[in-house]
């Protein structure tokens, strides 16, 4: 019966990381994004800030029935419920 010889692959992680991509302990993390620095935000202009509170106020009026005198109430509810959402807390 023939046997086979077999020659001894290179040694270490490295090797095999350098030659496949991954290493040994399965597949390595994604390299994180160029475009999008780690821990931020895209920053939200001010018109667009504007524009969520106006609308975000315009619901809040709409489920009050668009009641009359309410319009600085809703506004201020309306700022603090998208300022919320901005900061990623729930609302409540």
């Amino acid at each position: 019966m023939a046997t086979r010889t077999t020659t001894k692959a290179p040694s270490g992680d490295r090797q095999v990381a350098r030659k496949t991509g991954f290493t040994k302990g399965g597949v390595n993390p994604p390299a994180p994004r160029e475009d999008v620095a780690a821990n931020t935000r895209p920053r939200l202009l001010p018109e667009e800030r504007q524009r969520l509170i106006a609308e975000t106020a315009y619901f809040i009026a709409e489920r009050r029935g668009f009641a009359a005198g309410w319009e600085l109430e809703d506004w201020l509810q309306a700022e603090a419920e998208v300022n919320r959402r901005l900061r990623g807390a729930s609302p409540d």
